[in-house]
């Protein structure tokens, strides 16, 4: 008999674990919504001041109560896919203790905190979700989702207002919304991955096609080109997977087709209202511009560090100098070189093969829209900075994994056209 993926308990204790689900959720949504633009109006989280205890969002803190308390108070029962993701999740903490170790002995630890906060605080999220019953899953995704809408519609109406409902540091030549993400680019990326999940929710047909409506005008309002374009194939993506309440497949299949039609017309009508509006004016000068040049052009660093700080790492904060000073970026907009100069090519490789490994074992028996999203979501964030900041990408990304996979796992396609019910 399979035994049940998640921690056992009488029913005062499922009580309390249903209490702490609520817990987690809570974390979960503070981690996301709480980000660094809000969190460093009161506490030094990103800047160079304030204490080590700053510079963890404090949603960590829930978290780690949270595990403690479970592994403390449940027997935990664990099925072979959910003990092969634990499996995962310790190599990829050896790994990490390897590489910061490394950081240690070499006197580099500026990667300490977007490690905690980015990787070791979402390995915390994933062992809770396998402590979790698998119905209990879906809604994490869910609620997800749900912020990620709710970050749209503030970003279009940041765009319709000119105003923006947070604090944003960074000066622009044309205004973008940020929403309710820390960047134009992060409110366009995460967009753009949502089009994509939506169709592995179980939601009813009619909130699936307002959810794509919802994040695809939060995309074109963000300005962010790349996000913009790979949202079209999100689109296609939802089309092609998404599950249609029909007598037989040829009635889906035909269904799907008018969809699709209806769908291209909505698109075409939005894209000229956007338009209209100056949404698309960055791409007036191409999708290739100065702004996107900077991310390629960031990469000359690595003509300034030496063949022992290039295979094992260097100082951070000299190459950060190097690129004001000799290519006038404030910032390095690109997460494979900031891996690259702090943990080496060696540390760089390791750690991608730690991810990679990671994610494999996360995306095992996960639907086709599942892993599109997350091959969209990987080629949107290598394009910048976001996977070696302080975010909530890789968590969130996780947990949609967990829980859309959950909700819908994997099947096989059937070709054959004969009577068969389909579950909305």
């Amino acid at each position: 008999m399979t035994r049940p993926a998640y921690a056992t308990a009488s029913d005062d204790g499922l009580l309390m674990l249903r209490l702490l689900y609520a817990a987690f959720a809570f974390f979960v949504l503070l981690r996301v919504g709480l980000n660094s633009l809000i969190l460093n109006q009161f506490m030094d989280y990103t800047t160079l001041e304030g204490s080590t205890i700053q510079k963890i969002h404090p949603a960590f803190y829930g978290i780690v109560l949270i595990m403690a308390t479970v592994l403390a108070s449940y027997r935990i029962e664990l099925n072979a896919v959910d003990l092969s993701l634990l499996r995962a999740i310790a190599t990829f903490l050896v790994g990490i203790v390897l590489l910061t170790t490394m950081l240690v002995v070499g006197g580099r630890n500026a990667a300490f905190g977007y490690i905690l906060d980015s990787y070791i605080v979402a390995c915390m999220a994933i062992f809770i979700m396998t402590t979790l019953p698998r119905p209990w899953r879906p809604l994490i995704a869910e609620l997800l989702l749900a912020f990620l809408m709710l970050s749209a519609l503030v970003g279009t109406a940041e765009f319709a207002l000119k105003t923006r409902l947070l604090p944003y540091p960074g000066g622009e030549e044309v205004f973008r919304p940020t929403g309710l993400s820390d960047h134009p680019l992060e409110l366009g990326q995460w967009c753009a991955v949502g089009i994509c999940l939506a169709s592995a929710t179980r939601w009813r047909m009619p909130f699936k096609i307002a959810a794509v409506a919802v994040l695809l005008i939060g995309v074109l309002a963000s300005g962010a080109r790349f996000a913009t374009l790979f949202a079209g194939l999100s689109c296609l993506v939802f089309l092609i997977t998404v599950r249609m309440a029909a007598p037989t497949p040829l009635d889906g299949l035909q269904r799907k087709i008018m969809l699709a039609l209806a769908g291209l017309l909505a698109v075409m009508a939005l894209i000229a209202v956007m338009f209209a509006a100056g949404a698309l004016s960055r791409f007036d000068s191409g999708v290739v511009d100065q702004s996107a040049l900077a991310r390629v052009n960031i990469y000359g660093v690595f003509d300034y560090l030496t063949w022992n700080e290039f295979l094992f790492g260097g100082d951070i904060t000299r190459i950060q100098r190097i690129a004001l000073d000799v290519f006038g970026l404030p910032f390095i907009e690109s997460s494979v070189v900031i891996f690259t100069v702090q943990f080496g090519l060696v540390g760089a490789i390791l750690f991608a093969v730690l991810l990679a490994n990671l994610f494999r074992a996360l995306l095992t028996g996960a639907p086709w829209n599942v892993i599109a999203g997350t091959v969209i979501f990987f080629t949107l964030s290598l394009s910048n900075n976001a996977l070696s900041t302080k975010s909530a990408d890789i968590l969130m990304m996780t947990l949609l994994i967990m829980g859309c996979k959950a909700a819908t796992p994997r099947r096989p396609i059937a070709w054959s056209l004969r009577r068969a019910p389909v579950r909305e």
